[in-house]
């Protein structure tokens, strides 16, 4: 058995062993989700559920540092360290407030763009300012790389922040997305995909519906913003457009929502967004939701393969 498939199996058992421990201390200090008021009413059962296990996420790659001897390890590590640390403040505050939301958006989005701009400078040694279409390089320039930089690597958090919304949907997405980057990625990368992709399946064991755990923004925010720094590195930051399918789909339909809401001045195209909700409220169960989001992930992330093995 190749080292890579092991690094999956003991992430998983070390993962999996770590909520087991975290989920009755984080009940027994009442360290639970909050709903949102205007959210589905479905979801007020959910209310006591514990909440921050995404920093699982965050502790689980330290354990693999001594087998991990390469220096953009560092890179991709603090990717998802640093978004990491702004969803548990996030979580923090609104476990402390006792409301569903903790920053405000406009706090959130100063705190990815530090990020990202820390982020260049960890990777800036490792980061060519061209991307790749097929078979053409595209020298886009150092500004021009460092803006579609803070593009993905921000984008990605939120998308991913968005999509988890109900038990196991950002888990049944992602994934698929780590797999495929296992396929297609350095050593590294594989590495990497494969300690999140083991670490998240035993994470979707205590998340599937109905919940036991939910990751929180600590663990929304880390994948998002590793699979940006993932993309970065393996230098196929366009083909997230399909690896990313979903998550960028419920963005879209966030940014149309508000946007018609405020032209038309109160009417609305989904019944609620993300657009997960608007399927739940239109009578879709979540685990049905589960379901067709992730064969639809899948048949996104093969065409992603297809495209970047043609190249």
């Amino acid at each position: 058995m190749s080292k890579e498939l092991w690094y999956a199996i003991f992430s998983f058992i070390i993962a999996f062993v770590s909520f087991l421990i975290l989920i009755p201390f984080l009940r027994k200090d009442r360290i639970t989700q909050n709903i949102r008021e205007d959210g589905p009413k479905s979801h007020l059962k959910k209310i006591g559920t514990p909440t921050g296990g995404g920093i699982v996420f965050l502790l689980v790659p330290l354990i693999f540092i001594p087998f991990l001897h390469d220096r953009r390890f560092l890179f991709l590590y603090f990717a998802l360290l640093l978004n990491g640390l702004i969803g548990f403040a996030d979580d923090f505050i609104s476990i402390k407030k006792r409301e569903s939301l903790g920053l405000s958006a406009r706090e959130k989005l100063i705190l990815q763009f530090l990020a990202a701009v820390i982020l260049y400078l960890i990777g800036k040694p490792f980061i060519t300012n061209n991307i790749i279409i097929n078979n053409f390089v595209i020298d886009v320039g150092a500004i021009g790389y460092f803006l579609l930089f803070l593009f993905i690597m921000v984008g990605s958090a939120n998308a991913f922040n968005l999509t988890d919304g109900i038990d196991g949907l950002s888990t049944v997405v992602s994934l698929p997305i780590f797999l495929s980057f296992a396929i297609i990625g350095s050593v590294l990368i594989k590495d990497v995909s494969l300690i999140m992709f083991g670490a998240l399946l035993a994470y979707l064991w205590f998340n599937s519906p109905k919940a036991s755990i939910f990751m929180g923004d600590t663990g929304s925010l880390a994948i998002g913003g590793l699979v940006g720094a993932i993309s970065v590195l393996g230098k196929f930051e366009l083909l997230l457009v399909f690896f990313a399918f979903v998550p960028i789909v419920e963005t879209i339909s966030v940014m149309l929502q508000v946007s018609y809401f405020k032209i038309t001045h109160g009417k609305r195209i989904f019944k609620m967004a993300p657009i997960h909700h608007h399927f739940e409220l239109s009578g879709w169960s979540e685990t049905k939701i589960d379901f067709r989001f992730f064969i639809i992930t899948v048949v996104s992330c093969i065409i992603g393969l297809i495209i970047l093995g043609g190249r």
